[in-house]
């Protein structure tokens, strides 16, 4: 009798217990995030992490191939479980059924709580332009802080609109990640932080995060725990995943969802250079498109509502120079979504067509006053 295929049976058993252990501790998808060529790549081409890793189970590379099917298939169910969460709270809140299951969504990080950080990016290929000549790309996010609700549903129904309508991002890239926060949507009641308690808009690595962030917190009157940045900058895998966004798409612009102070504020602004001399051409026209959600939406009110050291406005309108807009709805009254798509989807939709520079910075007046102040 030979040993050989006993030993390989052993072999596989021990790396199916392995990869099952690893998974059901998040261990991969909070560490690791995945990056896949595509839908038939390995799912073990996590960043530092070699497949030649994998090798030491000895199987041969189409052993692997079924464990890819077998991840596909889990990967899948996440995001099945995630919907019908999803739909379930749907139906709490009055507002039918969800778009979650019909759109084709993807996720490369885990929350605390091990639920899918989903997104998806819906790109225009008609006109045969290769990846570096895209110019118009937009970010949109949605249930940073997810006991605010109708931000949640808006994010969901563009992602929706978007899916059924290609013209409406005809030459264009838009990514949506509807439910940045899940674990905090799905907690009774829904609340403003993740589940460790971590406000997602405060804890973006920016500049001034280590010497101002959490100082500012411990000091405040109230400590008040709804607005806790974390202890370390992008501690949080919500931290992560957006700025990940950020980093994998270079948008020319991003457009946060939140509730209920009821305005618009752009952040791109480098303090410095707004006090020397007249605003940059960029600047001007991020005020234009700022300007045009407005009237779009009624002349709705445009207000300078200032940044936080780890705040997303800061994080990429400031460091990043990418035009940054929140777009505050004035309630999170479940019962004014339908209202507030007809208020402020058709605003969003000529912003998705309104282009910036690919490299924010080539502004020749900015660069030379960058160059002046650093």
């Amino acid at each position: 009798m030979s040993v050989a295929p006993i030993s390989s049976k052993i072999k596989f058993k021990m790396l199916i217990l392995l990869i099952n252990f690893l998974y059901s501790q998040n261990i991969f998808a909070s560490y690791f995030p995945l990056e896949f060529d595509d839908v038939n790549s390995l799912p073990f081409r996590f960043n530092n992490v070699p497949t030649s890793l994998f090798n030491l189970s000895g199987l041969p590379l189409n052993a692997l191939q079924v464990l890819n099917e077998s991840y596909r298939l889990r990967m899948q169910k996440q995001i099945s479980d995630l919907c019908q969460r999803v739909d379930y709270t749907y139906k709490k809140l009055d507002w039918g059924k969800s778009p979650c299951f019909s759109l084709p969504l993807t996720y490369n990080y885990v929350s605390e709580n091990g639920k899918p950080l989903v997104y998806w990016e819906f790109s225009d290929n008609s006109s045969g332009f290769d990846e570096s000549q895209r110019r118009n790309v937009t970010l949109i996010l949605g249930g940073v802080h997810p006991d605010e609700l109708t931000p949640v549903h808006l994010a969901f129904q563009f992602a929706d609109a978007l899916n059924k309508n290609p013209n409406l991002y005809k030459d264009s890239r838009v990514i949506i990640a509807p439910l940045v926060n899940p674990d905090g949507f799905f907690a009774n009641p829904p609340k403003r932080t993740n589940s460790n308690g971590v406000d997602l808009n405060r804890n973006f690595p920016t500049a001034t995060w280590s010497k101002y962030a959490y100082q500012i917190w411990y000091n405040s009157k109230d400590r008040d725990k709804r607005k806790f940045p974390g202890r370390f900058p992008n501690s949080e895998q919500g931290t992560r995943f957006q700025a990940d966004l950020i980093n994998k798409f270079q948008p020319n612009k991003v457009i946060s969802i939140h509730a209920p102070l009821a305005f618009l504020d752009l952040d791109y602004e480098i303090p410095k250079l707004l006090t020397i001399g007249p605003q940059t051409v960029q600047q001007k026209k991020a005020r234009n498109l700022t300007e045009l959600l407005s009237r779009s939406a009624g002349n709705y009110k445009i207000k300078d509502f200032g940044i936080y050291p780890g705040s997303l406005g800061n994080y990429a309108g400031n460091e990043r120079v990418i035009p940054t807009i929140t777009l505050e709805l004035s309630s999170s009254n479940p019962k004014l979504v339908k209202k507030f798509w007809r208020d402020f989807s058709p605003g969003i939709f000529k912003a998705l067509k309104y282009e910036f520079k690919k490299h924010q910075l080539d502004d020749l007046q900015a660069s030379a006053l960058w160059k002046t102040l650093n």
